[in-house]
């Protein structure tokens, strides 16, 4: 089974999307899966960019298998959102 969430913002719970181009997606930053983008997934974050860890970790925002400053660009923008899990 699969569920398109790409086309209207109401089809995830609490419309909690961002809209890239013509499509909505997910958040993406929440590296320590606390449920809110914050400093602390800012600096694990940080950590894998400067180590330049490799291979998969969770770190790797942006799944090129290598922590890097795009990684880091995407948890530093969502944390300034303030973006957390809205459950119902």
């Amino acid at each position: 089974m699969s569920y398109d969430i790409t086309d209207n913002i109401s089809k995830a719970y609490g419309n909690n999307l961002q809209i890239k181009g013509s499509k909505y997606c997910l958040y993406s930053g929440d590296v320590n899966k606390d449920g809110i983008i914050d400093a602390s997934d800012l600096s694990e974050v940080d950590n894998g960019t400067i180590l330049f860890l490799k291979g998969r970790n969770p770190a790797d925002l942006n799944g090129d298998e290598v922590v890097d400053v795009s990684d880091l660009s995407i948890v530093d923008n969502n944390s300034n959102l303030n973006v957390a899990v809205i459950r119902p």
